[in-house]
Parts: C-alpha cells; sequence; structure tokens
C-alpha cells in the first residue's frame, strides 16, 4: 500500500485543483444581499399583510392552518403594517423607488417610519450616501 503512488504516477498530477466555493459578499449598507435575495423584492409589512389576507379570503388558508413562523409573521404585520389601504402601499413604494431608492430602502422606510433623515439613516445603511 505503501507504493500505491507508483502505480498511478499522473493522477496528483493531472487532478484539478478543488476550487473553493467564492465567499459570497453580503453587505446590506452598500445593498449587497447574497445570491438567494439578488431578484428578491423587500416588501413593505402591509404588503405581506394583504397577501395573507388574500389567501384568507379565498378559502385557501385558515390561520390555524398556517405554520407557527407564519402566524407569528401574520401577527406581526397585523400589529406593524403602517398603511392600511392598496392604494397607499402602492404609492408610498412606487414614490420612493421612483427616487431612486432600492426595493429594500423603500420597504425599509414604509416599515420602520423613522421620524427624520438622520434617524432613516442610522437604522438604513446604505441611504448614508444621500
Amino acid at each position: 500500500a505503501s507504493h500505491d503512488h507508483h502505480k498511478f504516477p499522473n493522477m496528483a498530477a493531472n487532478r484539478q485543483p478543488k476550487r473553493r466555493k467564492q465567499e459570497e459578499k453580503v453587505d446590506i449598507s452598500q445593498l449587497q444581499f447574497g445570491e438567494d435575495f439578488e431578484n428578491a423584492e423587500a416588501m413593505l409589512n402591509a404588503e405581506v399583510k394583504m397577501i395573507i389576507d388574500r389567501q384568507n379570503a379565498s378559502g385557501q388558508l385558515e390561520f390555524e392552518d398556517l405554520s407557527e413562523m407564519m402566524q407569528n409573521s401574520y401577527t406581526y404585520v397585523q400589529t406593524f403594517g403602517k398603511f392600511r389601504d392598496f392604494e397607499s402601499i402602492s404609492l408610498c413604494k412606487t414614490e420612493l423607488m421612483e427616487l431612486g431608492l432600492s426595493s429594500f430602502e423603500a420597504a425599509s422606510l414604509g416599515n420602520l417610519m423613522p421620524a427624520n433623515a438622520d434617524e432613516a439613516k442610522r437604522l438604513i445603511t446604505s441611504l448614508a450616501k444621500y
């Protein structure tokens, strides 16, 4: 067994070095969220609530049928979703994005409702460029 390397002399020489998976760059302050969120759109809490409400209204879901995580999420968005009608939800996010904000920044502003620009920049670090 100690002489096995002589039987296959080129095996080690021809082996390609293993490529390490490239380190995924995640930096929220630079709006880099990683591959999983590359094409995802951030949502306002009220948008999430509206989607769940629509599913409930269609009879497809009952609150009891939701997983514990979904029940907690729904309770959270019910509590913290500031906008109550679809027009307000759409208008808020659309206008912020038309000003050049990413969907993440627009949704974060709508969800967090900072009192002023300084607070917004502290909470959403990517806004520091403004």
